[in-house]
């Protein structure tokens, strides 16, 4: 019989502290230059950790579908407040098609895998439900955010192109198709590489996560194939969605191309 998981204190997580500090010393050694964002880094994310973890804790404890959803709001809100960031400043009011599709991705895709695959007793159970839509997230602020970037950088090095293909009677759609495209595939190859060598060069983070909770292997493997392809899935629906947007504000009513000022 295998050992309980063991229970992490204050005093192993001071010992973690060794880790950041063999990082900077040697940083600062090699004078890299990146011990003080490091060292910032660290600071940041055990707050933003340790805040999460007692959040987490909370909607443990109560267990309802209103906090379960509450929580899953408010971070779904911040992955799309820091999607619609990393997009830049080219295009304003990226918000509500940031949102728009990253929300529409998570509901459709973690959705399926609770109440098709996994199959708890409550859907609303956030051993499950938090576990994916943590996951999805991660990867949709990612995903969004490159296929944006890359789709408003192919558009606006294309311009002369795409009003030539509207000049010779190609709608918005078949103008900027080939763009998009390409937008999607940068968006997706990532995810797509991580199912390729999922298990095979690496252990996943789910799946290690699961080991150290002292989950059986195979089981664990289970899990992280479903979430491996829930993330796909969600990934998938968001980067089709969020370039279709943002397609769609380079057009007038007219179905002619705007300049950058006028977006």
């Amino acid at each position: 019989m295998n050992n309980p998981p063991h229970v992490l204190d204050l005093l192993d997580l001071a010992w973690a502290f060794g880790l950041i500090a063999i990082s900077i010393g040697l940083l600062q050694w090699q004078r890299v230059g990146l011990a003080g964002q490091m060292a910032l880094a660290a600071a940041r994310s055990i707050l933003q950790l340790l805040v999460m973890g007692f959040g987490l804790q909370i909607i443990w404890q109560l267990n309802t579908p209103l906090v379960t959803v509450g929580g899953i709001c408010a971070i779904a809100i911040a992955t799309t407040i820091a999607a619609s960031n990393r997009i830049g400043d080219r295009m304003k009011g990226l918000l509500p098609i940031v949102g728009g599709a990253i929300l529409t991705g998570l509901i459709i895709a973690v959705g399926y895998t609770i109440l098709v695959v996994i199959k708890p007793t409550n859907w609303y159970e956030p051993q499950y439900l938090l576990a994916v839509v943590g996951i999805c997230l991660g990867y949709l602020l990612n995903n969004t955010a490159v296929a944006g970037e890359r789709l408003i950088s192919e558009i606006d090095r294309h311009q002369a192109e795409i009003e030539t293909h509207l000049s010779l009677g190609a709608t918005p759609a078949q103008a900027i198709a080939s763009y998009r495209q390409v937008a999607v595939k940068s968006a997706l190859l990532p995810t797509i590489d991580t199912l390729m060598v999922a298990g095979l060069v690496a252990i996943p983070g789910f799946l290690s996560g699961e080991l150290l909770a002292d989950v059986q292997p195979v089981n664990a493997a289970g899990y992280q194939i479903v979430v491996l392809f829930a993330v796909m899935a969600s990934n998938t629906i968001a980067a089709l969605l969020v370039t279709s947007g943002i397609a769609n504000r380079y057009f007038n009513k007219y179905a002619q191309l705007q300049s950058i000022a006028d977006r």
